[in-house]
């Protein structure tokens, strides 16, 4: 009977090292290896937290997918993800989610999930500010020497298409940088109502 439990145990501890998710390749969020284990382990927390799979794993999985994610990690605010997944037709679902706890200390629970279909015309409106930013040839981090901020929001925007995979991080972009064009435009189409004093 021992021999059994324990035997079971191991199964359900390799399963469960099996199954986490990994949602950031190895080094890409730091320019150093303990700087980025300590942005990935706050973004994958709180994407769990969020319910939202790994958009790096999907691209080995099912190269043929297409799909974007904001995160958008406010100090003081309840932490958003928005998820498109763009369909052959050219349309595309939106998932957002938001949890009730902040973006700069624990992500709490679920506080908001909807699920709708956007269609083509606005697909391609999401698509051509994602194409206008550059996206896919943006680099992942700026300014990466220097000291990281105290207050402020994490602007992670991250793609998967053609089994290709890349991610961006930006802290409180300005109204000059592309990222912050996405990042409203997705807010906008996922229906988030946002005050403008709660946007940096």
């Amino acid at each position: 009977m021992q021999r059994l439990t324990a035997r079971c145990s191991l199964l359900l501890l390799a399963a469960g090292v099996l199954t986490a998710q990994q949602y950031f390749p190895p080094g890409v969020l730091g320019p150093d290896p303990q700087s980025h284990e300590f942005k990935a382990d706050w973004y994958s927390k709180q994407l769990k937290a969020l319910h939202e799979p790994s958009l790096w794993e999907l691209s080995q999985t099912a190269p043929n997918a297409e799909v974007y994610r904001f995160l958008w990690l406010r100090s003081f605010h309840h932490p958003i993800a928005i998820r498109v997944v763009v369909r052959a037709s050219g349309s595309s679902r939106i998932n957002s989610r938001m949890t009730s706890g902040t973006g700069g200390l624990e992500p709490g629970g679920i506080r908001r999930y909807s699920t709708s279909w956007l269609r083509k015309a606005l697909t391609e409106e999401l698509l051509t500010a994602f194409a206008n930013a550059d996206f896919w040839n943006l680099p992942t981090l700026l300014d990466v020497n220097c000291a990281p901020q105290v207050d402020g929001a994490q602007w992670i925007f991250e793609g998967a298409r053609n089994g290709k995979y890349h991610v961006i991080d930006r802290w409180s972009p300005n109204g000059g940088d592309p990222a912050r064009a996405i990042g409203i435009a997705a807010l906008r189409m996922a229906r988030f109502k946002i005050r403008s004093a709660e946007i940096y």
